[in-house]
């Protein structure tokens, strides 16, 4: 007897200790789409220039009219040619540089839009995940009628209990009575 009560016992503690399924993934998972697995764009301040780009790298401020003196006249030792307009001069490897810059920034602009995006449905996803279980808790909270079911039960006991004893001493009573 006490050894089936033990193992009744232990079924019943082993079935408490059950967990619950693994929830199955609501999001597909497809790894060649992953923004973090594509490649970066290379560095445009690293990157090599096209074959045929001379090595120099120079900027040169132009200054409009900064080779006249104040009559108009060219100022002697003036080097290069007398800008008309301000603005600056570029060498060719530094103007490929700044175009490489320019085409990079929107291919960056573009992954990081990107990663906004994963992370926006990852955010969705973590908050739909956190209401769902924030649900479950409230569902899992006592009711009323539980909170207070010990103080239910005395007092339907004890309202049973002497409506049970009034009517057995009424009833033992007529029977009684000569």
């Amino acid at each position: 007897m006490k050894r089936a009560i033990s193992l009744v016992l232990v079924a019943a503690l082993a079935g408490g200790c059950a967990t619950v399924p693994a929830l199955a993934p609501t999001v597909a998972i497809n790894v060649e789409k992953r923004v973090e697995s594509r490649p970066l764009p290379p560095d445009p301040s690293t990157e090599a220039l096209p074959p045929g780009t001379p090595a120099d790298d120079w900027v040169l401020p132009l200054e409009a009219g900064s080779c006249l003196d104040k009559a108009g006249k060219a100022v002697p030792g003036a080097v290069g040619p007398c800008p008309s307009l301000s603005g600056i001069s570029l060498s060719e490897s530094r103007a490929a540089r700044a175009k490489l810059f320019q085409i990079r920034y929107p291919e960056l602009r573009r992954l990081y839009e990107a990663d906004r995006m994963v992370w926006s449905a990852h955010r969705e996803l973590y908050e739909e995940r956190l209401q769902q279980a924030d649900q479950k808790i409230r569902d899992m909270q006592p009711n009323w009628f539980e909170r207070h079911a010990v103080q239910l039960g005395v007092v339907g006991g004890f309202v049973l209990g002497a409506a049970l004893t009034v009517s057995l001493t009424y009833a033992i009573h007529q029977t009684t009575k000569p």
